[in-house]
């Protein structure tokens, strides 16, 4: 039996690697000693490992901190921080189990021409066992006033590199040959439109990051996202915060984050809670419970912290998932002495 690299064929329930050009072909011999039976057995499983990453490559990244970091989905954000801002995610999925997902996160935005506008650039990789996507997105939003707030409409455009490294198998018979484990990088463009609305107090979005469907064999389908999100100021030193965000994907069921958390001191500089994330895709861990915490460490930057707790079968063989978010305000220094924090964000 042996595995090789050809073109990629559709109708196989799982053809992760079809966008790349990469299929597995299992040509069996005609032996059927249990030697040969266990290695069949055991490059079948390979075949599905390489199949089934797709259901992971194709998800957009999505944080448990979403109330953060709206820019990474919603180009219709952008600016909506009301300052020049640089936030940064790391996000741990799955602590412990080898080849598990780690993503990190990087978005700069600021608003500009009097805040009538919005810019964000966001720098995102994404790994997953030996299978690597990176993308860069530039956006752009136009804000108008409405009411206490502003609505950003937004649109922006990214370029995703998609790669994997084959090396990083390990079979019965040993590694793959090095002239057969790297793949070709695919690089694929794509546009995203939203909408953003938000005050000192609440916020509302709805977006879609890739309005171009590529389709499952090119990697990209298209995903809808909405959040929302509201303050409530229970006494000086105590504030309440509800959020709640959900995605839907085409060929998956929809899931939903509910979150909860309360704001102490007068100028709420910490922040716990916890959210409850839904879905019916049991069988990949959907289903978490979400501890997240958050800390104004000065008048510029900002610490947080949240740990996922699975609630499904997979939790079991692991740690759970950890994410740290660091935040730095771009705020003028005569502005930061006067007034301890210039403007308490909630989200």
């Amino acid at each position: 039996m042996t595995i090789e690299n050809t073109k990629a064929r559709t109708g196989s329930p799982c053809y992760a690697k079809q966008k790349h050009g990469l299929a597995v072909r299992v040509t069996q011999n005609k032996s059927t000693d249990w030697q040969s039976v266990l290695l069949n057995m055991r490059y079948l499983h390979l075949f599905f490992l390489l199949g089934c990453t797709s259901l992971f490559a194709q998800q957009q990244p999505f944080f448990s901190q979403f109330f953060y970091n709206k820019l990474i989905a919603n180009p219709g954000a952008a600016g909506s921080t009301g300052l020049p801002t640089i936030t940064a995610f790391h996000r741990q999925q799955w602590a412990g189990l080898e080849g598990a997902p780690v993503t990190q996160a990087l978005s700069v935005n600021s608003p500009v021409l009097a805040e009538r506008v919005g810019l964000g650039l966001t720098l995102v990789n994404d790994r997953i066992g030996f299978y690597n996507s990176t993308f860069a997105q530039a956006a752009y939003a136009y804000r108008v006033q409405l009411g206490s707030g502003r609505l950003g409409i937004g649109l922006h455009g990214s370029m995703t590199r998609y790669e994997a490294d084959l090396s990083e198998i390990r079979t019965i018979s040993g590694s793959i040959k090095p002239e057969e484990s790297m793949m070709a990088p695919a690089y694929l463009f794509n546009l995203g439109m939203g909408v953003h609305f938000e005050n000192e107090r609440f916020f509302v979005g709805a977006a879609i990051p890739q309005v171009l469907d590529r389709g499952q064999s090119n990697g990209q389908v298209r995903h809808f996202f909405a959040n929302a999100g509201a303050v409530l100021e229970l006494s000086p030193t105590l504030r309440m915060r509800a959020a709640g965000a959900v995605r839907v994907v085409e060929n998956a069921p929809p899931s939903f984050d509910a979150h909860l958390g309360f704001g102490f001191t007068e100028d709420a500089r910490l922040w716990l809670g916890s959210t409850l994330r839904m879905s019916k895709t049991t069988a990949l861990g959907g289903d978490a419970l979400v501890a997240v915490g958050q800390y104004q460490i000065s008048e510029r930057i900002r610490a947080g912290l949240a740990y996922d707790l699975g609630l499904g079968a997979v939790r079991n063989g692991n740690a759970g998932s950890f994410e740290l978010l660091l935040e730095y305000a771009f705020v003028k220094a005569s502005a930061a002495q006067v007034v301890p924090v210039l403007r308490p964000r909630y989200f």
